[in-house]
């Protein structure tokens, strides 16, 4: 159980009291926390005398060094990867290991805990985590994630220079080497929503710019951008389509999951949001991104136990 932290030990302990209830039982699993630079002493009590809770401890870089850092101190053939904001259900080890029987890597469901019902956390819920979606798509979220160390070995782990963006360029690795993806509906988390403006509109900006660097570095991995997505409205729509979500309402079922019941007129006030606003910030984060990744001279940096040109069998 792989756990990446910076200054979150209240969402730490919270994480760790999911994981006493697990069904799986405790003897059977440990928990590594990646500590990427916290404060001094924040973390202070959280690692156990028998090694079922370990910190381990590193500069401050990006989650995905954090993550890195934890495999290596981590003992276990499965990976189960989960963020310290988020709130594990009682089987979700049981359920994400089972569904590695028949794969190489198992996307777990992400619901929402809602904390104030607004037009931000109605487009968290529609935007953000969708994992049955992602799978489609070929992709997943660390925020509930399995692998084998063999396949994370394999694929070299996750690129410690993205702050953003490096799940999917992993499980786009994985892929490459021939792992097989799937959805794991029945191992599931809970995930606050983003329900302030300031918080949702920086995290559009921030993955949507860390997507155009990925694909700035690597033009020929990432599919090119027309001028077309540009467009206000028509470049919305388009890319909407081909992220497989509905075009002129939410993903009514994303939030119905969550145990929303949605009135129209909030629905149509967060679309109207949608195209007017976080579209144009997700489209300034984009080029920007872009931009800084064709003048980029950082190479990616891998997990250092990882072999070469090695394929999932």
């Amino acid at each position: 159980m792989i756990i990446p932290v910076r200054d979150n030990p209240g969402g730490v302990r919270e994480v760790l009291a999911c994981l006493d209830r697990q069904t799986i039982p405790r003897e059977q699993f440990e928990v590594v926390i990646g500590d990427d630079g916290s404060e001094a002493g924040s973390l202070a009590g959280i690692a156990t005398v028998d090694r079922h809770v370990c910190v381990v401890s590193g500069s401050r870089k990006t989650s995905y060094a954090a993550r890195n850092h934890a495999v290596t101190a981590s003992r276990g053939s499965f990976l189960a990867f989960c963020d310290s904001d988020c709130h594990p259900a009682p089987t979700w080890l049981e359920e994400g290991i089972a569904a590695l029987h028949d794969a190489d890597l198992a996307a777990g469901e992400v619901l929402f805990n809602v904390s104030a019902l607004n037009v931000w956390s109605l487009l968290t819920v529609d935007m953000f985590f969708d994992q049955a979606r992602n799978v489609r798509l070929s992709r997943a979220v660390t925020a509930n994630l399995f692998t084998t160390r063999r396949v994370f070995d394999a694929a070299g782990g996750f690129d410690e220079s993205l702050p953003s963006g490096g799940d999917y360029d992993f499980v786009s690795r994985c892929l490459t080497l021939g792992a097989i993806l799937v959805h794991a509906p029945a191992a599931v988390v809970t995930h606050p929503t983003l329900p302030a403006a300031t918080a949702f509109l920086r995290k559009v900006w921030w993955t949507n710019r860390w997507l155009g660097v990925r694909g700035g570095r690597d033009p020929g991995r990432m599919r090119p951008i027309t001028a077309i997505e540009f467009i206000p409205i028509i470049g919305p729509m388009i890319a909407r389509r081909r992220a497989l979500r509905p075009l002129v309402r939410l993903a009514r079922d994303r939030i119905a999951s969550s145990g929303i019941v949605l009135r129209r007129h909030d629905e149509l006030a967060a679309i109207a949001m949608l195209y007017l606003l976080v579209a144009p910030v997700a489209a300034i984060g984009r080029v920007q991104g872009m931009l800084e990744g064709s003048r980029s001279s950082v190479a990616p940096v891998r997990y250092r136990n990882a072999p070469s040109d090695e394929r999932v069998p």
